[in-house]
C-alpha cells in the first residue's frame, strides 16, 4: 500500500491548502481570508486524524462559512470560491471515506472480539460438561490387581556352586 492509500485525507487536504494559499500576485483571495481558511482546514485534518468525526464534519462546515463570508466580504473572487468550493467538496469525501473505513475497522475488531469470547465460552462449557461427567463415572483410582489362586509354585532351584 502506498503512502497515498493510506492517507488519502492528507492529500486532499494538502490541495486545499495550495488552492488558499494567498499570494500577492493573486487579489482573487486575500492573505486574511487565505489564512483563516487554511486554519479552519487544519481543524478538519487534526479532528479527523484524531477521529473525532462529530468535530471534523462540524470544521468542514465553518470552513464552508467562512468561504461564504470570504466571497460576501469580497475577500474571495467567484472563480477561486469554485476552486476552493471543490477542494473543499475533495476534504468531505475523503473524511468520509476514512470515516466509513474506522467504523469498518471497529466493527472488525468487536466482531473478532465476539467470537473469542464465545470460543471461550463454548471452552468453559465444554469444560464443565467433561468435568459433571467425570464427576458421575466416579473416582478413578489404580485399576484393581487380579486375584491369586493359591500360593504360587516356586520352581526348585538348581543345584551347583555356589
Amino acid at each position: 500500500m502506498t503512502g497515498r492509500a493510506r492517507h488519502p485525507l492528507a492529500a486532499v487536504v494538502l490541495a486545499v491548502t495550495l488552492v488558499t494559499a494567498g499570494c500577492g500576485s493573486r487579489p482573487d483571495l486575500t492573505d486574511d481570508r487565505a489564512a483563516t481558511l487554511q486554519a479552519a482546514v487544519l481543524q478538519v485534518t487534526s479532528a479527523a486524524a484524531a477521529g473525532r468525526w462529530d468535530e471534523a464534519d462540524a470544521a468542514l462546515a465553518d470552513t464552508r462559512a467562512r468561504l461564504d463570508a470570504g466571497v460576501d466580504a469580497g475577500e474571495v473572487s467567484t472563480e477561486r470560491y469554485r476552486e476552493i468550493d471543490r477542494a473543499l467538496d475533495g476534504v468531505t469525501a475523503a473524511v468520509a471515506a476514512a470515516k466509513a473505513q474506522a467504523a469498518a475497522a471497529q466493527a472488525a475488531a468487536e466482531q473478532a472480539a465476539a467470537a473469542q469470547a464465545a470460543a471461550a465460552q463454548a471452552a468453559a462449557a465444554q469444560a464443565a460438561a467433561d468435568q459433571a461427567a467425570a464427576a458421575q463415572e466416579g473416582p478413578r483410582g489404580p485399576a484393581p490387581k487380579p486375584k491369586e489362586k493359591g500360593p504360587a509354585k516356586q520352581e526348585p532351584k538348581a543345584k551347583g556352586k555356589g
